[in-house]
């Protein structure tokens, strides 16, 4: 039998966790960093193996330690941000953020990252500091446009949330993103005939996109179109994969049973 190369093992972890193996990436990559502690790069899909197996704090260690080989990797550095923030460390996570500014300055997007940790800490001034300046230095950040948005929308700003993520959809209309924004606010204000056209137009960019599916069957719902909503709920559940909507996974199929009894008379 041939001898598996160490770069070997790291390509076999990196499509395991491409074919959605992530235990498999897992177990690849904890054995290959066990043996070779001198490349980064195991530590960082290590941890993005761990992250998609929902132990994220695993996650963030084996960031750390790949890190501390690799100290100024911004790509590594902004993927902790994320991390960070997902597990709730919001200074660490601007302190890592901010790092990288330091490094690229360039860097409007994780600009961004720092306003929407200061955006989830009810700092809303500050966030949109953050989204302003980035827009001014790059003003076909649709990244950015989204996050705007959604700051103004926290700060009752309706009219200024739907010009951002109109901004967003005219300079990217194949960003799904941009629409479902979009699509949420108009729902959010009982729009909705207009709020099914961009959550539709969402799942017609990018067809995994589960929030957007989990509007429509609430839109469909809220025009009692029962057939609809269990289709759109059951679309949401095939697609959403994250650890933390376990919660919200649950209630979905607690309303699709509901749903099904309803059409059962």
């Amino acid at each position: 039998m041939c001898e598996v190369k160490p770069a070997d093992a790291i390509i076999e972890g990196i499509n395991l966790l491409e074919s959605g193996d992530a235990r498999g990436a897992r177990t690849v990559l904890e054995a290959y960093t066990s043996n070779h502690r001198d490349n980064p790069d195991g530590f960082f899909y290590l941890g993005d193996a761990l992250a998609e197996d929902g132990h994220i704090d695993k996650a963030i260690v084996a960031y750390r330690e790949g890190l501390a080989i690799a100290p100024d990797d911004t790509d590594a550095l902004t993927t902790l941000g994320d991390l960070l923030f997902e597990s709730g460390q919001h200074e660490a996570a601007i302190a890592s953020y901010t790092r990288v500014r330091e490094l690229e300055p360039g860097d409007m997007d994780v600009l961004v990252s720092i306003g929407l940790v200061y955006s989830s800490l009810d700092r809303g001034d500050e966030a949109i500091a953050c989204f302003r300046q980035a827009l001014e230095s790059d003003p076909r950040n649709v990244f950015a446009w989204n996050a705007l948005g959604d700051a103004l929308y926290g700060g009752d700003d309706v009219q200024g949330a739907v010009d951002a993520y109109r901004k967003g959809v005219e300079i990217d209309p194949d960003d799904p993103a941009a629409h479902f924004n979009l699509g949420e606010l108009y729902y959010d204000m009982d729009e909705l005939e207009e709020a099914e056209q961009e959550c539709c137009q969402a799942v017609r960019l990018d067809p995994c996109f589960s929030m957007a599916y989990l509007t429509l069957g609430s839109i469909c719902m809220d025009q009692e179109r029962l057939e609809d909503a269990v289709r759109y709920f059951q679309r949401y559940l095939e697609y959403e994969k994250s650890p933390s909507a376990s919660e919200m996974v649950a209630e979905v199929k607690a309303v699709i049973e509901g749903l099904k009894e309803e059409l059962k008379g």
